[in-house]
């Protein structure tokens, strides 16, 4: 597992966990980030550009950092 913010552009994986307050985990449910959704990077550059379940969202790298996320087999 690694956080969000660290993948690589055109990269995906699964949302496994989020490590944040009540604040950061309500944000991140309203653009449907949640455990278990598949998740792909579209931008890794200042802010993160991500698409869920067909959806676009920039997310800042402070909260990219508090999702856990799961790559399987991709370094």
């Amino acid at each position: 597992m690694m956080p969000l913010a660290l993948m690589r552009e055109g990269s995906k994986g699964v949302v496994k966990e989020i490590l944040g307050g009540r604040g950061a985990y309500t944000k991140l449910q309203e653009m449907g980030i949640v455990k278990g959704k598949e998740i792909r990077i579209l931008r890794n550059s200042g802010a993160l550009l991500v698409a869920v379940n067909g959806t676009k969202f920039v997310v800042g790298r402070g909260l990219a950092m508090k999702v856990m996320v799961d790559v399987g087999q991709e370094s």
